[in-house]
């Protein structure tokens, strides 16, 4: 378990499955996130994606966690290392807050840096980026507060509701990140 300020990372279990489907089949949030095209999730779907993530840590291919508060045992989002690639020490990393109101307050912030701690301290990656959508600013915020630099755009990459929105591409470097601790 991976402690910070006011989050914990842990691995995700088959009993986090109902308040990941509570949360997962939200538009909102899988509009932010770049997976509205992907549909409903049923309870089976994530209770493969569950499993799959501990087969991809083995494999040591993707690292996904579940994001609990410290104040209480709450899952309220997970955070991924995903795509590792070995030679070129990079991965690209994804979040999700599930609740409107847990947004905003520190939750992803503390959340990243703990994944970037282990990403660069414990994996020994030297680069990892992120895509983000260009209307999700409050994420845009927290990522660039951690020290990711936009590098580039994908334009109109990302359709959302019918409308064509760009990506922004992003990434950190472990010397960025050294520089900053």
């Amino acid at each position: 378990m991976l402690r910070g300020k006011t989050v914990r990372l842990r691995s995700v279990e088959l009993s986090d499955l109902d308040e990941i489907l509570k949360h997962w089949n939200n538009m909102e949030l899988r509009n932010f996130v770049g997976a509205s095209s992907l549909g409903p999730a049923s309870r089976n779907d994530e209770e493969e994606w569950i499993k799959n993530t501990w087969k991809e840590r083995r494999e040591k291919r993707t690292y996904t966690f579940a994001i609990e508060k410290t104040s209480e045992t709450r899952l309220i989002g997970t955070v991924s290392l995903l795509n590792c690639d070995w030679v070129n020490r990079c991965a690209s990393l994804g979040i999700a807050i599930y609740k409107q109101e847990d947004r905003g307050k520190g939750y992803g912030h503390d959340a990243i840096n703990l994944l970037l701690d282990f990403a660069f301290n414990t994996l020994n990656l030297n680069r990892v980026e992120l895509e983000t959508l260009d209307f999700n600013q409050r994420a845009q915020r927290c990522f660039k507060k951690v020290g990711f630099k936009e590098v580039g755009r994908k334009r109109k990459a990302h359709l959302v509701d019918g409308e064509y929105h760009n990506l922004l591409i992003m990434d950190i470097l472990r010397e960025e990140w050294n520089k900053r601790k």
